[in-house]
């Protein structure tokens, strides 16, 4: 494919080398080439680099006129040695048949102009390329965070729920613990009114309102007489009775509990009482309703 300067010849008559890939002129003492070494084409190194970043990704490279398979390793460049010859005017830089043909130039304005438009619409189609990557890259990234945002938002609730399920829990059995408590306290002050001899007139309302609000029905019935009959006479008090016992003061104490909030009988009443003045020990007995005392005192002398 490359002619030889011969004298005897004319030199117009000489085939010119072109590259395949852009159609230009190859001139090897001016221009770098490079030939693929599988099949020993020649192309311009520009040219051949810019088919190898153009060929379509997943597929393998080749050569742009047979088709061979290679790679960048199988690409070498080509050197020349020459001697300068004065009447050589291919290596002169003005380019006198072009000023003379302006057919020449308009075709070769056309072939550049293709040549553009087919980088720019690889270009386009590399761009394109490019973007849809990106965005796919992009979705699964979101998909992940999406995903993992949805099994923390469901750890959350979960955890929630057990919590909420606990402190559900605990509030039951702190209401049950307070009612029992209570209950029991209840109990207690009965126990105390009933035996203790000493207490204060204002301890006894303490004992007696134990469990009631501030602004709650009185619940502690204060009887004086003056009289020993007093304490006979009070029978119009209803109620079940706890424990009768004396105050030390010379008055008398009866505990009594409301009727109609009571669970116990008179007959079981009456059995409660005897067992705690011969200092038996129950857990059968419930403070129910409110606690009446009424209390009476006795004049000195009398």
């Amino acid at each position: 494919m490359v002619g030889f300067n011969n004298n005897n010849v004319n030199k117009n008559s000489f085939a010119k080398t072109i590259c395949s890939i852009c159609y230009e002129d190859l001139k090897p003492i001016i221009e770098d080439l490079q030939s693929i070494s599988v099949c020993g084409h020649v192309f311009h190194e520009l040219c051949l680099q810019q088919w190898f970043e153009y060929c379509p990704n997943g597929k393998k490279r080749n050569c742009p006129v047979c088709k061979q398979t290679c790679s960048e390793a199988k690409v070498g460049r080509l050197y020349f040695q020459s001697i300068s010859d004065p009447n050589d005017s291919s290596l002169s830089q003005k380019p006198h048949d072009y000023e003379e043909n302006s057919e020449e130039l308009q075709t070769e304005v056309k072939r550049l102009e293709g040549k553009v438009l087919g980088l720019s619409s690889a270009l386009e189609k590399q761009q394109k390329e490019f973007k849809e990557v990106i965005d796919q890259e992009q979705l699964k990234v979101e998909v992940t965070l999406k995903n993992e945002a949805l099994s923390q938002k469901s750890t959350a609730q979960q955890l929630l729920r057990k919590k909420s399920e606990e402190l559900d829990r605990s509030t039951l059995e702190c209401t049950t613990l307070q009612e029992r408590n209570m209950a029991l306290a209840k109990e207690l002050a009965a126990l105390k009114l009933a035996s203790d001899l000493n207490l204060e007139e204002d301890e006894v309302l303490k004992f007696a309102s134990l469990g009631h609000d501030a602004g709650s029905k009185e619940t502690v019935q204060y009887k004086e007489s003056t009289s020993s009959t007093g304490f006979r006479g009070s029978n119009t008090s209803t109620g079940d009775l706890i424990a009768v016992g004396a105050d030390g003061r010379g008055g008398r104490i009866k505990v009594l509990r409301s009727l109609g909030q009571s669970s116990l009988d008179n007959k079981d009443a009456s059995s409660w009482t005897k067992k705690f003045k011969h200092g038996a020990n129950t857990n059968s007995v419930q403070s129910q309703g409110c606690l009446q005392i009424e209390h009476f005192f006795q004049r000195t002398g009398q």
